[in-house]
């Protein structure tokens, strides 16, 4: 098992939280609008993890992993890789709510499903764009985009371990936390990518400390 400070130094994942933290606020913006609530998006700490580490990693970290939905999304670029979205248990029907404004409550299982999923993937969509687009952007890079696909709880763990089949991949962990109004709701962001990337990500990071920390 690799070390997790072999991967990234602490001065480097404190750099790159600070980024999140910045592209988040972006993703937030976006958030109110669609939905015509105020929120605030945050980043309480960040993990990096070797490919041998992360399933062990969910099942200790989300709350019922068990019961959980996600949605994921490719992107590519000198930043690239897989963005992964991970929601709880209740935390897709928590955002339903918000977005339908209570109109789904008359709507049949299926159709409250299908709308829960819908919501995910929208949601995901603007999180996942405004932060990759402005991680992207603070490191010098433009990155593009695949459609994101939703994936039940029963396709998760096979999707995961596919995503880590290869020795020099690696996540970093973002628990993400939703406050609106209103509600509170839990999201956990990964970035799934390659040691390249990784190469180029840390290189990166010392660009941007080094133009704006002066380190």
């Amino acid at each position: 098992m690799h070390e997790t400070s072999a991967l990234m130094t602490p001065l480097e994942k404190d750099a790159l939280q600070e980024i999140m933290n910045i592209s988040f606020g972006q993703a937030a913006a976006g958030l109110s609008e669609v939905i015509n609530l105020y929120v605030t998006l945050s980043v309480p700490y960040i993990d990096v993890l070797a490919h041998d580490e992360v399933l062990r990693y969910i099942q200790a970290k989300v709350p019922d992993a068990k019961e959980m939905s996600m949605v994921m999304q490719l992107f590519s670029g000198n930043f690239s890789g897989s963005s992964v979205l991970l929601f709880p248990h209740g935390e897709g029907k928590k955002l339903l709510q918000m977005f339908s404004q209570g109109a789904g409550s008359a709507l049949g299982g299926h159709d409250l499903d299908v709308l829960e999923r819908e919501s995910l993937i929208e949601i995901s969509n603007i999180i996942i764009g405004a932060c990759i687009s402005r991680i992207a952007e603070m490191l010098g890079d433009v990155v593009s985009y695949y459609p994101p696909r939703f994936y039940a709880k029963e396709q998760i763990d096979r999707t995961l371990s596919d995503s880590f089949a290869t020795e020099d991949s690696f996540a970093i962990f973002f628990k993400t936390l939703f406050q609106f109004e209103e509600y509170d709701a839990r999201g956990y962001l990964f970035l799934v990518s390659n040691g390249t990337t990784l190469e180029w990500l840390k290189k990166a990071i010392w660009d941007y400390l080094r133009k704006y920390a002066g380190a």
